[in-house]
């Protein structure tokens, strides 16, 4: 059991950390863009590279310009929408932190269950020193079935992908703001100056 422990936590955690490593890559994506936009202008951002592979920046300046950029309601909405699209990812990893938990807890019951067993065959008849023997080294493999999924279970679940996890929600947090902050930066022309 502490074995399979291991390996969905293993799991877990890469899945976590891939989270994480889009959420950095995605923010450096806008961060370039930003950029581009500060000094070329933001309608020469959209008949760029940029347009292969549009960032968040790209996408928010494109919506935001469209809708009118005076027009705050529209981009609080849309960082709003994307708030809860790059969270979906971090919600379920935070719910996979909870199943490492009660694993961890089905294996602690499985290894008492083993333990308890062991020690009443045990005493059945304890004139017998091989048996009682047997059922002793039973009962300590239970109990360390017991210790070690309760200590896998913790671990990953609550060290190592909550941790992850933490780290992932702080992160999207001040890429949101900041995103706020380069969209009040960046200067949108006229509609009529781009023949929108």
């Amino acid at each position: 059991m502490t074995g399979q422990i291991i390996v969905v936590g293993l799991c877990l955690l890469l899945r976590a950390s891939h989270n994480l490593r889009r959420l950095v890559n995605e923010r450096e994506s806008s961060h370039n863009d930003f950029r581009h936009a500060s000094s070329h202008g933001v309608c020469s951002l959209w008949s760029s590279d940029a347009a292969q592979q549009p960032s968040v920046f790209f996408k928010l300046t494109k919506f935001v310009h469209r809708h009118g950029s005076a027009n705050s309601e529209a981009s609080d909405a849309w960082i709003r929408h994307l708030r809860t699209q790059l969270q979906v990812p971090l919600q379920a990893s935070q719910g996979a932190c909870s199943l490492l938990f009660v694993l961890g807890m089905i294996g602690t019951l499985i290894g008492l269950a083993i333990t308890f067993a062991a020690i009443s065959s045990g005493m059945s008849d304890t004139t017998d020193v091989e048996a009682v023997t047997a059922s002793l080294q039973s009962a300590i493999r239970g109990l360390s079935t017991a210790f070690m999924t309760t200590l896998a279970g913790a671990f990953f679940g609550g060290v190592l992908v909550s941790r992850v996890n933490l780290i992932t929600s702080r992160y999207l947090n001040e890429f949101l703001a900041i995103l706020e902050l380069w969209l009040r930066a960046t200067d949108f022309p006229p509609k009529s100056e781009d023949g929108q």
